[in-house]
C-alpha cells in the first residue's frame, strides 16, 4: 500500500510493491496496476512499514534530497532511520555541547524540557476533560498525575495501546527529527537522552509525546477500531484500513503538531541563549 498525504510518502508491505529510482523521481510499481512516478521534490518524508522492495538508489535519492527516511517493523516499532550525511558541524553544535558541562546548565535544560512536556500534556487533559484541565492548571499536576488520567481513556489491553501508539509515535518522531535538522541543530546532541543516537531528537519528543497519546486514544474511540487490529503469524498487526485510519488522523493534525514542534524548538533556542549566560562551573568527572 502507498499514500503521499502532504508531503509525506507512505510505503506499508504488500505482496507485488516495488519501488526504484528514475533519475530525479521514484517509480512505484504495485501487481495489477499502473506504475506512478513521484519526483522527489514532492516528497518531504518517507515512512517504510514492514519488507517494502526498493533499491538502494532510491535510499540516496531521498537522502541526497535531504529527506530522512523511518523504517518500521510490521508491529510498528522503529527499527531504523536514514538522515542526510553531513560531515560538518551543525551551526549549534557548540552550544548545544556546551550545556552538557555545567551542572547549571544542564539542570536549567532539564526543568525547560519537563515544563514544555507539561504544557502539552496540559492541552491533552484539557481536550478531553476541561474540567480536570482547570483543575490541573490551577493545582499543578505530576508526571503520575498525567498518567493516571490518560489511564481513564484507555479501554484496550497494553499490547493493543502500545501498537498504536508505537505507531504514531514514529511518525511524531519523524517529524521531530526532519524539524530538528531543518533548524540546523545536531539531531545527536541530546542532554535528556544523552549518550542515545539521536539523543537531541529524543530530547523533543520527549516534550511532544502526549500528542502521540491523544491520537492513540481517539483511534480507539472509532467504531472499527477492533476490527482494523488482527492477530497474525508475527504478533498484532494494522489491517490496510486501519493503517489509512491512523495516517489520516495523523496528517489532518499535521498543521497543528508541526506549530507545536515549531513552538518546543522556539524556546529551545531561548534557553540556549539564556544557558550561555550562566557561570562555567564545570562538572566533576569522578
Amino acid at each position: 500500500m502507498m499514500h503521499l498525504l502532504n508531503r509525506t510518502l507512505y510505503l506499508n508491505e504488500k505482496k507485488g510493491l516495488v519501488v526504484t529510482r528514475d533519475g530525479p523521481s521514484i517509480w512505484v510499481k504495485e501487481d495489477g496496476k499502473a506504475g506512478w512516478r513521484i519526483p522527489a521534490r514532492l516528497i518531504g518524508h518517507v515512512i517504510i512499514i514492514g519488507n517494502v522492495r526498493l533499491d538502494a538508489g532510491t535510499i540516496t535519492l531521498f537522502t541526497d534530497n535531504n529527506i530522512p527516511v523511518t523504517f518500521l517493523n510490521k508491529k510498528g516499532n522503529e527499527v531504523a532511520l536514514t538522515v542526510p550525511y553531513n560531515h560538518n558541524l551543525n551551526s549549534h553544535y557548540e552550544e548545544q555541547k556546551s550545556i552538557l558541562v555545567h551542572e547549571e546548565r544542564v539542570e536549567k535544560y532539564r526543568q525547560w524540557l519537563i515544563s514544555e512536556r507539561r504544557k502539552i500534556q496540559l492541552k491533552v487533559i484539557t481536550k478531553l476533560s476541561r474540567k480536570v484541565g482547570d483543575v490541573f492548571k490551577s493545582n499543578g499536576f505530576r508526571e503520575v498525575d498525567y498518567s493516571d488520567f490518560i489511564k481513564r481513556y484507555v479501554s484496550v489491553s497494553k499490547n493493543r495501546w502500545y501498537h498504536v501508539n508505537s505507531i504514531i509515535s514514529s511518525y511524531l518522531m519523524e517529524m521531530v527529527l526532519r524539524s530538528i535538522i531543518s533548524a540546523d541543530l545536531d539531531p545527536h546532541i541530546g542532554i535528556y537522552n544523552r549518550w542515545h543516537n539521536f539523543g537531541m531528537a529524543l530530547d523533543i519528543f520527549y516534550a511532544m509525546e502526549p500528542e502521540a497519546d491523544i491520537q492513540t486514544i481517539q483511534f480507539f474511540k472509532t467504531k472499527k477500531a477492533n476490527d482494523y487490529l488482527i492477530q497474525s503469524s508475527t504478533g498484532l498487526r494494522l489491517t490496510e484500513e486501519g493503517l489509512r485510519d491512523v495516517v489520516q488522523r495523523f496528517e489532518n493534525k499535521k498543521k497543528f503538531t508541526q506549530r507545536l514542534i515549531d513552538n518546543v524548538l522556539d524556546g529551545l533556542f531561548e534557553i540556549m541563549r539564556y544557558i550561555r549566560t550562566l557561570p562555567e562551573t564545570k562538572i566533576n568527572i569522578r
